[in-house]
């Protein structure tokens, strides 16, 4: 009895001492469960997720490997990088050309996601606003659709957190983090062609860069780094008529109509809608754009240093660049067109929120916790609500499927005549 009791209390112990990351294992399990639950009926299969199983088709049944990965804009002419085909076909190749290997692909990409916002954030601040920015990013309903519907835009939200903390590392005199801030740019324009705002934030960044040798080393040693992403653009330009470059300064002159002072204003819900989404609180339009303000108030009168304003700025530039590049353009806008803002987002809250925790009164720590109570609550019951039907039946199709043709029952008919086993 008094081992078992000593035992108990070692165990006890040990969890007092890791109860943060006990808490993580906690949160990461209702994750899980969130991202699997009616795995197969909330996949989402539509034109995007069929255009990426006939490219991994393509690679490992036809052998034909692209050098172009999907259309960056409809009708635009130019392309976003290959990498995301090849990066997915491993997971066709497991499943046997399955199309629930898509919702296997989103379930990875948002894994991925989780830890990257946990691990990012816990370097720029600490554990515990690590934990509530994923746990946020657990319990929102907006951000548990985005993430079980799989494409490239999924790795926008990690991408950008490495760009800002690897640019941020950078201003506050590190410049080694030049070589991983480079090979996560190169990746970037495999994802998305909003990666070209990355590129406008490092160009305002640049006046902060550390002035030394390193600096000049570790420039050198990242041009290579970053270059090798553009091989397969390079290649097509050359190889072939189809300019990428050209196509792509052809769509935007095209579709740039100048900056006017209306239409920025028109866009400043669009430049914080993120913010409305994941809160998705009555009248949030009105004040939402008021958080980003208060948090570098808040988070500079805490600690006034170079490094804290330098972070302000950064952030500052992940709101502003997409919110005046896009009011300049004239084409069609969605929302993900601001996804790189969603780690800004999640910091944001997941900051005020412990700070709003850390006041030596009894008020606020109880309305916050009954905030994200409620929130919590309300975001799941949003979320079970919403049923989807998706199923893959093989027991009625054609070989009218085999060609390429981005519909789920093109490509269901496909893998039901040569991949289904029953």
């Amino acid at each position: 009895m008094a081992q078992k009791k000593r035992e108990h209390s070692q165990l006890k112990k040990w969890l007092l001492s890791k109860k943060k990351w006990v808490i993580l294992g906690l949160i990461f399990l209702g994750f899980i469960f969130l991202h699997v639950y009616q795995f197969e009926e909330r996949m989402s299969f539509g034109w995007d997720q069929v255009d990426n199983a006939w490219a991994a088709q393509q690679i490992l049944v036809a052998h034909d490997y692209p050098l172009l990965g999907m259309v960056a804009k409809g009708n635009s002419g130019f392309h976003i990088g290959p990498a995301y085909y090849y990066l997915i076909s491993p997971i066709y190749f497991i499943f046997n050309m399955s199309p629930i290997s898509s919702g296997v692909i989103a379930l990875l990409s948002s894994i991925l996601t989780f830890f990257v916002i946990f691990f990012v954030t816990r370097k720029l601040f600490s554990t515990n606003i690590a934990l509530i920015a994923v746990f946020i990013n657990t319990v929102s309903s907006f951000i548990l659709r985005t993430d079980r519907t799989q494409w490239p835009v999924n790795f926008i939200i990690p991408i950008s957190l490495l760009v800002f903390y690897t640019l941020y590392k950078v201003v506050a005199g590190n410049s080694r983090y030049l070589i991983p801030l480079a090979l996560v740019l190169g990746v970037s324009l495999h994802i998305h062609f909003t990666s070209v705002f990355y590129f406008v934030a490092v160009l305002l960044a640049l006046p902060f860069f550390p002035r030394k040798k390193g600096t000049i080393y570790h420039i050198l040693i990242s041009i290579p780094l970053f270059a090798v992403w553009l091989i397969p653009s390079i290649y097509t330009t050359f190889a072939t008529t189809d300019s990428q470059g050209l196509n792509m300064a052809k769509y935007l002159q095209e579709n740039y109509h100048g900056l006017h002072a209306t239409r920025v204003f028109q866009m400043l819900h669009d430049a914080f809608i993120e913010f409305n989404l994941i809160l998705k609180l009555p009248y949030a339009d009105f004040f939402v754009f008021l958080l980003p303000p208060i948090f570098a108030i808040v988070y500079f009168a805490k600690k006034r240093t170079r490094n804290r304003l330098l972070f302000i700025y950064l952030m500052a530039l992940w709101f502003l660049i997409p919110w005046i590049s896009l009011s300049t353009f004239r084409g069609e806008i969605t929302n993900y067109y601001f996804y790189m803002t969603r780690p800004m987002v999640l910091l944001v809250l997941a900051y005020l929120t412990h700070r709003v925790f850390m006041i030596n009164n009894l008020f606020p720590k109880v309305a916050i916790v009954l905030f994200w109570t409620y929130f919590t609550a309300t975001n799941i019951q949003d979320f079970l609500q919403v049923k989807k039907d998706f199923k893959i039946d093989c027991t009625q199709h054609t070989d009218a499927g085999a060609q390429r043709v981005n519909t789920s029952t093109s490509y269901l008919n496909y893998y039901c005549t040569h991949h289904y086993k029953k």
